[in-house]
């Protein structure tokens, strides 16, 4: 039976990088722990909840595009990032799930081998099930002819058009972008105690992934599995984009961010005592 985590200080400033590890750790344990089918439908929550900020942020941005002709997309993604990140408060606060939040938690507690691989495997996998399902049943509905209203789906439609345009090297790379911001907010979410700290850090992530328009594989399927019909694709291209995207957040969330703080805890606590 390990032993419990230190008590976190409530001053950020005064928390050590082994602290917020054997956090990491303890939270770690009770995600992997977990039935595959509580991941799964806690996962498919959190893809409905992104899905909704994701339909917010296509409101400002549509009719930004049609009340400003000439506007770049690039604008109109920096008034919709304002309001993007509320899906992502729904999803964290609300403690559901998505996939690339597990880029660190579980991992930690698979590094310090407190669990197996298998059970992060099975996280993973379940969790990405869940976050895509319900991408797809939320596309559908708002598909419904009159569902939502035409600038709405104008933003779905040129953001769909660009997104499904980048190279599979530029995409790879945008997604690996996107994977090391949502693994550092993961670390700060450990790290923060104060309720406005966290809803402020969540808002900052939040708006640094849509308005820089990297490629996070659960916010770009809530939007391309909208988009891609109006936009002239044919199915198969947000899935290869979505199987690219995944890869490389994956590449960036574990194998940078987690893999450095990793290295960080263990070169601090042999050097310190």
């Amino acid at each position: 039976m390990s032993a419990a985590a230190p008590e976190l200080s409530p001053d950020l400033m005064d928390q050590q990088p082994q602290d917020i590890a054997a956090r990491a750790g303890d939270v770690g344990r009770e995600r992997l722990d977990r039935s595959n089918w509580d991941i799964f439908i806690t996962g498919a929550i959190g893809g409905l909840e992104v899905s909704l900020g994701g339909l917010a942020a296509m409101a400002v941005v549509g009719a930004a595009l049609l009340a400003v002709p000439g506007l770049d997309l690039y604008a109109g993604l920096a008034l919709g990032a304002i309001v993007f990140p509320v899906g992502f408060m729904f999803v964290i606060i609300g403690r559901s799930e998505l996939f690339t939040e597990n880029f660190l938690i579980p991992v930690t507690a698979v590094v310090r081998k407190e669990r197996t691989l298998v059970s992060l495997l099975q996280v993973w996998g379940f969790s990405w099930l869940g976050n895509m399902a319900a991408c797809a049943a939320f596309a559908a509905l708002i598909s419904i002819p009159q569902a939502v209203g035409a600038p709405i789906m104008y933003g779905y439609t040129i953001y769909t058009a660009y997104k499904l345009s980048l190279p599979p090297l530029g995409l790879f790379v945008s997604a690996v972008l996107a994977g090391m911001i949502m693994t550092v907010l993961t670390w700060l979410l450990l790290a923060i105690r104060d309720p406005v700290g966290k809803i402020l850090a969540i808002f900052a992530a939040g708006y640094v992934i849509f308005a820089t328009n990297v490629s996070h594989a659960i916010v770009g399927a809530s939007l391309l599995f909208v988009g891609f019909r109006v936009a002239g694709y044919p199915f198969w291209s947000p899935l290869i984009w979505v199987a690219i995207a995944t890869l490389g957040n994956l590449a960036g969330g574990v194998g940078v961010v987690t893999l450095f703080r990793h290295v960080q805890v263990r070169e601090k606590s042999r050097t310190e005592p």
